[in-house]
């Protein structure tokens, strides 16, 4: 007879461990956290309090596949498909019972005690084995997971202290020893300190009365995974990466699963857990721009329209296995968006580190997919170390220029990495040129010019609001100086600043933030009872800014957390001897408005003039460029027709202030055409003909009879009513 696909088993948690569970190493770690393991040991214990306790506690179905892989020609060994937080977790509470039971002098003899370590560890010819733990993980707490285990074994009585001194190596590992040791003090506080025996009834509880359906899949693997979905998809919300993965193995032909689950699951110890953001930047790297997430159903569009093509196969499966291959080749160049030192290793230039740095401690999104194929294209010798360089430190500080001291819309960078993003699709390869022209036709169409970023800076509330960027902008003022008339920037110097903030250095205002009411240096003080300024009568501070009374926090929000009056500066004597290499300017005498006012002034001068000047590229050239490329992607005077917004028949005539209107006036013809003086002619030769020019951008000069909006207009309003990106 044969066996069914899915076969469901009504399980209690002592038949449901008898069998051997491996968590898949193409499954993501173990994600419980405190505040789920509570909810379910509450629930536990409530069912375990209940008068009606023998109807046991049901936990849902969990999913399981037969490897088909006996231990001993007996122990059943399954892969766990959907369900291992819940039988994570169930193992980790019966380790926290055993190990709470021999704590309490309880003999191995007792028969709970026993059926909770045969539970845990399986019998082979008579004898625990060590080594057949119930649950193995395969991720990145793999170690972790499995040293808990073997202390448990070894010496369950003290496996508290053994928790208490292992040193975790991630937050995976931290999240199994808090969970264990969480599941440990509550068991101690709501069961195990009532009686010495309660520990033994609660174990009996759960072995014999909490519940599970284990469905286990009895087909191919391939299938396992499109089951996994369908009834996913009906019950809990699956993230994206679990729904990308189960539709991508759903394609792979069943040869090749064994070598792409395996990379799978590398992938996600590699990237700790961000396989998602990984995939996600790449596809943006080397494929097509998404301005949002990357969902299952536009990853099953992009699998066809974009994967296909750029891997040139035939099949899904083949680009599948291809895109894997890919990922998994340059995985450690994701790891370096995150580690400035991964990344210093592969481009040593002391400017290149400062910069990235700074794009690591700020955690800028938006350029991570050109940096990962900026620094991928290096590897492979397609850009020069200058290039890479410039690349890099030209985008961060546009993202510093642009999103913090311009406060411009997140909108308007991701619309401009679109496009240089699709200039690197048509050309194939990341050119210096098209990125740096595009930073700057960005400052062009936005209106940043270095006066208005000095003016910004100024008054940017640069210690609560702006705090990592302030550091940076800081760290790079201190470490420039001007010699013989010449700028010296110390990038060395500005990164040992920026990395050793925290450790040795602070960010300390000049003008204190609450200086004492009878100090005599300082001209302002803080009503403590009122929250409020009190001003004495020798401030400089501006009266349409600072009013005696006013809110303190507001006071310092305008005043002194200005970049003007902050600086960065030793946090004690010894962080000062250890960084001997490092001078810091000291202020003396720093006590008035002025001071501050002074001190920005030289900060913006030196910043934008020096550190962060805008791109030396062709403005006028540019802008040039810029405005075709727009009128290129602006809709035609066809798409005009069809959208309604002229028609054949409209008289249109030219709005140039030199030109009759009436005189100019031309019916529309269709898209091409006008009628003109009873002459049929083209658009263009019309305009020309009315202004006498030899050529003409005609949207920009035409407009309908009884209206003053010109084409251009009713082509640029269309296109951001619609969201559409111009590039």
């Amino acid at each position: 007879m044969s066996r069914k696909t899915l076969e469901p088993h009504m399980w209690n948690l002592e038949n449901l461990f008898k069998a051997i569970y491996q968590v898949p190493v193409y499954q993501r770690p173990y994600s419980w956290d405190k505040e789920q393991v509570e909810v379910l040991l509450k629930d536990i214990h409530e069912a375990y309090k209940s008068e009606e306790k023998e109807e046991g506690y049901y936990t849902g179905n969990i999913i399981i596949y037969d490897k088909n892989n006996k231990v001993n020609g007996t122990i059943l060994k399954y892969d766990i498909i959907d369900g291992q937080q819940r039988i994570t977790t169930f193992s980790l509470i019966l380790l926290a019972v055993y190990s709470l039971a021999i704590s309490a002098g309880i003999p191995e003899t007792d028969l709970t005690v026993n059926a909770v370590k045969s539970s845990l560890w399986k019998i082979v010819n008579r004898e625990y084995k060590k080594e057949l733990c119930v649950v193995s993980l395969n991720s990145i707490e793999k170690k972790c997971f499995s040293d808990l285990f073997n202390a448990g074994y070894d010496n369950p009585g003290k496996l508290l202290d053994y928790c208490s001194k292992y040193q975790c190596d991630s937050k995976f590992d931290q999240r199994i020893i808090n969970n264990f040791v969480f599941i440990c003090q509550s068991l101690r506080e709501n069961v195990s300190d009532t009686k010495e025996t309660e520990i033994l009834d609660y174990a009996d509880f759960i072995l014999q009365y909490v519940q599970f359906i284990a469905i286990e899949a009895n087909c191919k693997e391939n299938k396992v995974f499109s089951m996994f979905e369908s009834i996913n998809s009906k019950g809990k919300k699956l993230e994206q990466i679990d729904l990308i993965k189960t539709y991508i193995f759903s394609k792979l032909d069943e040869a090749s699963y064994a070598t792409y689950l395996d990379k799978w699951g590398q992938l996600i110890t590699k990237t700790n857990d961000n396989l998602y953001d990984y995939l996600y930047n790449f596809i943006k790297a080397f494929l097509c721009f998404y301005r949002q997430s990357i969902t299952i159903d536009n990853f099953k569009t992009i699998s066809i329209r974009d994967l296909i093509p750029y891997y040139k196969v035939n099949s899904e499966n083949e680009a599948f296995k291809r895109l894997l291959d890919d990922m998994y080749e340059k995985v450690e160049f994701y790891n370096m968006l995150s580690s400035t030192e991964k990344a210093y290793s592969l481009v040593k230039n002391n400017k290149f580190r400062f910069f990235f740095k700074v794009f690591v401690d700020v955690s800028y999104k938006h350029p991570k997919a050109l940096f990962l194929r900026t620094l991928i294209e290096y590897k492979e010798g397609k850009l020069s170390k200058k290039d890479v360089i410039e690349i890099v430190s030209e985008t961060v500080s546009f993202m510093i220029k642009f999103l913090t001291i311009s406060s411009r819309d997140s909108k308007d960078a991701i619309t401009m990495f679109s496009g240089i993003m699709a200039e690197i699709y048509s050309k194939n390869k990341v050119v210096r040129e098209t990125v740096v022209n595009a930073l700057a036709a960005e400052y062009l169409k936005q209106g940043i010019s270095t006066e208005k970023l000095k003016d910004n800076m100024k008054s940017l509330d640069a210690y609560e609001q702006n705090r990592k960027v302030t550091i940076a902008l800081l760290a790079l003022y201190d470490s420039t100086s001007i010699d013989n008339n010449k700028a010296i920037i110390s990038y060395d110097q500005a990164y040992t600043l920026l990395a050793s903030f925290t450790d040795s250095f602070s960010l300390d205002h000049m003008l204190p933030q609450t200086p004492g009411a009878d100090s005599t240096q300082y001209q302002y003080y803080k009503n403590e009872e009122k929250d409020a300024l009190v001003l004495k009568g020798d401030h400089d501070f501006p009266d349409n800014i600072v009013i005696d009374g006013m809110d303190y926090d507001t006071f310092t929000q305008n005043i002194l957390n200005r970049i003007g009056n902050l600086r960065i500066y030793y946090r004690d004597k010894n962080s000062g001897r250890q960084n001997t290499a490092i001078s810091l300017k000291e202020y003396s005498h720093f006590y008035l408005f002025e001071d501050i006012q002074r001190r920005s002034d030289d900060l913006a001068n030196k910043l934008f003039d020096i550190c962060l000047p805008q791109p030396e590229v062709d403005l006028t050239r540019i802008q040039k460029v810029n405005r075709k490329k727009m009128d290129m992607s602006l809709p035609k005077m066809d798409k005009l027709i069809e959208f309604n917004m002229v028609k054949p028949g409209d008289r249109l005539y030219i709005t140039l202030s030199s030109v009759d209107p009436e005189d100019s006036m031309a019916t529309l013809l269709d898209a091409k055409y006008v009628r003109y003086k009873n002459e049929k002619m083209t658009l263009n030769q019309w305009g020309c003909r009315v202004t006498g020019w030899k050529s003409i951008r005609i949207y920009a000069w035409a407009a309908k009879e009884g209206e003053i909006e010109t084409l251009q207009e009713k082509r640029l309003a269309y296109v951001q009513e619609h969201n559409e990106a111009v590039r």
